[in-house]
Formats: C-alpha cells, structure tokens, sequence
C-alpha cells in the first residue's frame, strides 16, 4: 500500500497502516505508525506534522493530518488523519430550498466544497440554519428517511442510498476468517399515537411484535403532511439485526456498499449493506472486518 505525504513517497517508513469509516462516522480516518527515533537512530528521523495531508494508493483516502501521538519510551510514532468530509463540521448560515440534490449543492458551495455525484429523490426540501446546523447536519436534514450515505471522493461530496452498488463476494473459509451475528430488540417501538393539535390521540399504527409488550412513541399531526401514516411509521423501530466477518483484505470493502457473503454452514449468508469498515496491513498481512446490516439472513 503506498502512502504519500504531501505527494512524496512515505511507504518505505511506514511500519503499519489502518483505515476505517462507519455509518456513524462523519469522516473516514486513515492512521500510520513508522519509526521515529531522531535522537538515537539517524535513519528514523522523518516524520508527518498536523496539516499535511495524506493519500493513499489507488484513490483510497485523501485527507488531512489532525492527530500525533508518540510516548517517550517508543521509538514509533502514530499520526491520524480524517478525510474531507472533516470540513462537513462546519457550520450553516442560510435558507436552502430546492430537491435535495440542489440543496446539497447550495450548502456545499457557498462553503467552497466541491460536490461529486449526488443522488435526488426529487421533490422539494427546506433547511433553514441560523448557525445551529452543520453543514452535514442539513444534508442528513434534506435525506431523512431515504437511509442515504454521505461520503467524500477525493474532496467532493458525493450521496447515494446504501447499499446501491455491490462491491464484491466473498465465499469460503479461505476468504471469510471469522463472523458474528447479532439480533436485538433494546430499541423496539412497536406503537406509533397519532396525536392532533390539542395532543388528544385520533388513531395509533403498529408493526406487530406483540410479544414483546407496547412500547409508544407519539406522533403530533401538523396538517403539512402528505401521508401521516408514513410520517409516523418513521418512529417504528422493529429488531435489529447487523453482524461482523472478517475477511481477506479487499479496500474496495467500504461503508455505504454492499457485499455478498456465501460461505457454507455459517448464520450470515445473502447480501448485506456494509456499516461499517475497518482495514489493516501490518507485517505483511492484510485484513478487512466488515460491519453489516441484514437486507438478507438464513439461519
């Protein structure tokens, strides 16, 4: 894996590379540990400084150094750096109305950030952001509810709905090492009350899972609503089901994505959206852990 530095070859200080990204995750992060003993071993004086900015091979990350860590009894030095989605913390100042895809457009240009491809539901939106919102706040704002992934290519903001494009397959127990598989109903909603203006209930929704008890959410009806059912089954929460393998390293693996998983005899078989990401070289070997979202499981 080459890493650069300011354009200039860094790969043959580098003692192991980590990168990862995660739904959660507003920026992708990439962190390198190289030797570094400048007082006692002249060959191990080059080091990254906060601000440079970091690529890796093949398009993978570019980004910019924010973090250094080193202890006094290590000859290695660590340097964390977030890609530019870094800038999305910024905040908003501004009306934006349009389809998403314009307002996305709006916010990021007036703030001098690029935009790459961007996915439009179509319709029409309004954020409004008096300096309470960041600039990735608006644009989760303008997607709610179209489970759409924020994510940088290069220095442009690009979105697409999860799970849109399939980055690959992964079979047998050459490919997938180890996988775990989680379902949970510790968030569980499973009554939505319909409340009107004076917060007197005129109506419930529910998606089944009696067995568990009631659990309500309310639900205010503001008369702007196009279909107050589908407003209010936003607030419905059923089981969540999401799992983990780890495979041979792959870097076109990464959150927002999806992967096939065929290997025989395990819980976690079908196609599945990827959460989130974590990829590793050290001493040769080269690793991927991936987290998954069920579209699909056989037990």
């Amino acid at each position: 894996m080459k890493v650069y530095i300011n354009g200039a070859d860094f790969s043959k200080e580098i003692e192991s590379v980590s990168w990862s990204g995660d739904e959660n995750q507003l920026a992708r992060k990439v962190k390198i540990t190289y030797l570094y003993a400048p007082r006692s071993t002249p060959a191990y004086t080059k080091a990254a400084v906060k601000g440079d900015r970091l690529t890796l091979g093949g398009g993978i990350f570019q980004g910019i150094i924010l973090n250094e860590e080193r202890t006094e009894n290590s000859i290695t030095m660590s340097n964390t750096a977030y890609d530019y989605a870094w800038y999305l913390r910024s905040k908003a100042f501004g009306v934006y109305k349009g389809s998403p895809a314009s307002v996305v457009l709006q916010v990021c240009s007036e703030n001098g950030i690029p935009c790459g491809q961007l996915y439009d539901p179509g319709g029409e939106v309004e954020v409004i952001s008096a300096g309470e919102k960041s600039i990735s706040q608006v644009i989760r704002d303008v997607y709610e509810g179209q489970d759409v992934h924020v994510f940088m290519q290069g220095t442009s903001v690009c979105t697409e709905k999860y799970g849109t494009d399939l980055a690959g397959t992964v079979t047998g127990d050459d490919y997938v090492t180890d996988a775990s598989y989680t379902s949970s109903a510790e968030n569980l909603v499973n009554r939505a009350v319909l409340l009107n203006a004076d917060e007197e209930p005129v109506g419930e929704i529910t998606n089944g899972f009696s067995e568990f008890g009631t659990i309500n959410e309310a639900y205010k009806i503001s008369g702007d609503e196009l279909d107050i059912n589908k407003e209010a089954e936003k607030l419905l929460k059923g089981l969540e089901e999401s799992g983990k393998v780890v495979v041979r390293g792959n870097p076109a693996f990464v959150t927002g994505k999806a992967v096939i998983v065929e290997k025989v005899n395990s819980k976690i078989r079908g196609r599945f959206v990827i959460i989130s990401d974590s990829h590793e070289i050290r001493d040769a070997s080269y690793i991927t852990t991936l987290g998954l979202r069920f579209d699909s499981v056989v037990m």
